[in-house]
C-alpha cells in the first residue's frame, strides 16, 4: 500500500499552522506582560516622586497659597484668573504628565485613578477655571489633563453610584479644604519618614494593583489588576 503524500502533507501543513499560531498567541502573551509590568514600574516611578521631599513641599505650598487661615474656620482665599497662584502650575504639570503617559500607552487609566484620583480632583475643581475656562491663557496646556479627568471622573461616578454614594460630594468647596489642610498637616513629617514612606506606598500600591480582582471595575469594562487606592498616604 502506497504513501498518501497528499495526507502527509495537509497534516505537516496543519501542524505548521498550528504551531504559527501558538508561536504568535505566546509572543503576544509576552508582549502583554511586557507591557504592564512596564506600566506598573512607571506607576511606582510617578508615585515615589509624588511622595518625595521636593514635590511634597510643592504640594504644601499650595495648600498654604489656598488656605485662609486666619480665622476660626480655615477658607479658601479668592483668587483671579489672570494672577493664579505660582504654586499650582508644577502640581498640575505633574498631572498633566500622567495623562500624557496615559495617552501614550505607558501608564492604565485605571492604575492612575487608583492610585492619584484622590489627590488629583480637588486641585482639579479648585482650578478648574484656569484649566479649561476660554479666557484662561492656560486653557491650552493642560488638554491632556482635562481628558483624563473627565474619564477618571465617570470611573469614580460609576463607583459612587455602585455603591449609592452622593456623587455631588465630589465637588464640594469643603472637601478641597480638607484635601489642602491634610496637605498642610502630612506636610510635616520628618524629611526621613516621607522618603520610608514613599517606598513602602509605592510597593503597596504596586502589590494591591497586581492582587485585586474586577469587581470593582465599571461594568462591561475590563480592567487591569487593580483597585482604588485609599486616599491616606
Amino acid at each position: 500500500m502506497g504513501m498518501d503524500w497528499v495526507a502527509v502533507q495537509a497534516v505537516a501543513t496543519s501542524i505548521l499552522v498550528l504551531t504559527s499560531v501558538g508561536a504568535i498567541a505566546y509572543a503576544g502573551l509576552q508582549l502583554r506582560h511586557e507591557r504592564e509590568y512596564r506600566s506598573v514600574e512607571n506607576l511606582e516611578k510617578q508615585l515615589s516622586f509624588f511622595l518625595s521631599d521636593n514635590f511634597v513641599g510643592s504640594r504644601r505650598r499650595l495648600a498654604q497659597a489656598r488656605l485662609d487661615t486666619t480665622g476660626s474656620e480655615p477658607k479658601l482665599q479668592a483668587w483671579e484668573l489672570d494672577s493664579p497662584p505660582v504654586s499650582v502650575f508644577e502640581i498640575l504639570d505633574f498631572y498633566e504628565h500622567l495623562a500624557l503617559l496615559v495617552k501614550k500607552g505607558h501608564l492604565e487609566l485605571y492604575d492612575v485613578w487608583h492610585t492619584f484620583y484622590e489627590w488629583a480632583q480637588p486641585v482639579y475643581v479648585d482650578m478648574q477655571l484656569l484649566i479649561e475656562s476660554p479666557d484662561s491663557m492656560y486653557a491650552d496646556h493642560y488638554n491632556d489633563l482635562q481628558r483624563m479627568m473627565r474619564r477618571m471622573d465617570e470611573i469614580q461616578l460609576r463607583r459612587m453610584h455602585k455603591q449609592n454614594a452622593n456623587h455631588w460630594s465630589l465637588w464640594t468647596p469643603e472637601r478641597i479644604i480638607d484635601h489642602y489642610r491634610y496637605e498642610l498637616e502630612s506636610g510635616g513629617r520628618p524629611r526621613r519618614s516621607r522618603r520610608a514612606a514613599a517606598r513602602v506606598v509605592a510597593r503597596e500600591v504596586v502589590k494591591e494593583i497586581q492582587q485585586v480582582g474586577q469587581s470593582d471595575w465599571p461594568e462591561g469594562a475590563a480592567p487591569p489588576e487593580g483597585d482604588k487606592l485609599s486616599s491616606g498616604v
